[in-house]
């Protein structure tokens, strides 16, 4: 018989807590949480509180830790216009000014820290490479073996992540990459 370990979450105080998580996208061509130019991120916040969800799966391109030039030079505002986005940039200069300014990574500092104001818990969710869509039989960084998946820079940018949240209670998980996918040998590429 196969024996699976059990593993069991609690919180500070050692009781048990179970995990109700939903997924807010951040890893798309804006590589901002999406959604802030409809609500206030607060309002959103307490709506996914009174959902009865207690985390969020926050997912996030892995440029966002290893390209500076776009988490730290290329502002929220910057990264809507640039896809002619103005809609958006209107949208949340009305219900989220105080981030249209930010650069992209301290907007999505932002998230997690009013997550965690709001007593939401976050997995970190490295979802793909360059921001965009995901995902497809045919993704060129979908993992190992792909043309376009550089497994020292995947490792960088995961190792950069947990250092910049390992602080941060409300951050309680990071997943390693979104669903492998296409038609590799998942099991035993990663034995390689």
């Amino acid at each position: 018989a196969l024996i699976i370990p059990q593993t069991i979450i609690v919180d500070e105080k050692g009781q048990r807590v179970k995990l109700a998580c939903v997924n807010w996208p951040a890893h798309l061509q804006p590589a901002v949480a999406e959604g802030l130019s409809k609500q206030p991120l607060d309002s959103i916040s307490k709506k996914i509180v009174s959902m009865g969800f207690n985390c969020v799966r926050l997912t996030w391109p892995l440029d966002l830790m290893t390209n500076d030039t776009l988490a730290l030079k290329v502002t929220v505002k910057q990264s809507f216009e640039r896809l002619n986005l103005l809609d958006d940039v209107l949208g949340i200069q009305t219900h989220n000014p105080k981030i249209l300014n930010l650069p992209i990574f301290n907007a999505f500092q932002e998230v997690v820290s009013n997550l965690g104001q709001n007593g939401v818990m976050v997995i970190l969710d490295n979802h793909l490479t360059t921001p965009g869509w995901c995902c497809s039989d045919n993704d060129l960084d979908a993992f190992f073996e792909y043309p376009n998946f550089d497994p020292a820079v995947w490792a960088k940018g995961l190792s950069k992540m947990a250092s910049l949240f390992r602080n941060v209670t409300n951050v309680v998980g990071m997943s390693l990459r979104n669903e492998p996918r296409g038609t590799r040998d998942y099991p035993n590429l990663w034995f390689k």
